[in-house]
């Protein structure tokens, strides 16, 4: 199956092009200095199960990222550790070349109709080099003529804006965002190649008005003022997801040391303790209603959005 070009998008404008161009500068020199290792992949959909158990599925079109986020708790997972490539976490990338044949093949076989996937638990599916390479944007394709009985969509990148058409003709689809912060300079701590705090913040208010179903992924809570977090997400989003590193990580907060040590350093010592995400919580619910404000696993799962779930 062919992929799909940002020229067949029906709203593809000059405004979103230069907001992709933003995103890869967002990135930096970082990024441009990775290795990409294309290689074609013998599946695509991976069972899901433990903090995913709602989920049947996970998608990933490319095995490791092109963010450096310091906390990222894939860096101490397998996926990393047994890497043939011999490069430390987010210096290689290695696109997944078929993936949207491999897609096709399931879907065309009725795989799809049951399946609820969350694309992407151990990469991010805008991770920078998709701009060019469009696999992500191809599993759309084949989603929006099969489409799965949920999808959620899970990204920290603009470059999402560029198939919301394709995202709009699916009917059970959820974009999550990660906003861990609405701190900038915190941002910059935690996350030196990630796109910025108000470009993300902008990407999820145009996918709200675009008519589609918005999530901010609060995850792990990093430092900064919750009541201004709640105020600048009250007309992005449907709903809040938050958590911390001891219950996100799968760990207990072991695969986020090296986070929770940077946190500390910095004079953040109350963020890396347990507890934060229900405190930031708990101000958010006071801002947002209970209703939109939920938590770690249990949030994550809550696929009640999905009416045919």
């Amino acid at each position: 199956m062919a992929h799909s070009t940002e020229s067949d998008l029906d709203d593809a404008s000059a405004h979103d092009a230069s907001a992709h161009d933003a995103s890869v500068r967002d990135a930096g020199e970082a990024t441009r200095r990775r290795q990409l290792f294309p290689r074609p992949a013998h599946s695509i959909l991976t069972r899901t199960g433990g903090f995913l158990s709602g989920f049947t599925h996970s998608l990933q079109p490319y095995s490791g990222c092109q963010f450096s986020c310091r906390y990222c708790y894939v860096r101490e997972m397998t996926v990393q550790r047994a890497n043939p490539f011999g490069l430390p976490w987010s210096r290689w990338l290695a696109p997944k070349t078929n993936a949207p044949e491999l897609l096709w093949r399931t879907a065309r076989r009725g795989g799809l109709e049951a399946a609820r996937i969350f694309c992407s638990s151990a990469t991010d599916p805008y991770t920078p080099a998709e701009r060019k390479l469009g696999l992500t944007r191809g599993c759309l394709e084949v989603m929006a003529r099969h489409p799965p009985a949920a999808l959620v969509v899970q990204t920290r990148s603009p470059l999402v804006l560029r198939d919301r058409a394709v995202l709009a003709r699916i009917p059970h689809v959820l974009v999550s965002v990660s906003l861990p912060t609405v701190d900038e300079g915190v941002r910059r701590l935690m996350e030196p190649d990630s796109p910025s705090v108000a470009r993300r913040l902008d990407a999820l208010a145009r996918l709200r008005r675009a008519g589609l179903r918005t999530q901010a992924a609060v995850a792990p809570v990093l430092p900064g003022d919750p009541a201004a977090l709640a105020r600048a997400l009250d007309g992005c989003v449907d709903r809040v997801v938050v958590d911390d590193f001891f219950r996100g990580d799968g760990a207990g907060g072991r695969r986020s040391r090296g986070a929770l040590e940077r946190l500390r350093a910095a004079g953040y010592e109350r963020f890396a303790e347990p507890g934060m995400a229900a405190e930031v919580a708990r101000e958010l619910r006071r801002h947002l209603g209970s209703e939109r404000v939920l938590e770690s696993e249990a949030g994550f799962n809550d696929l009640g959005w999905a009416s045919s779930v």
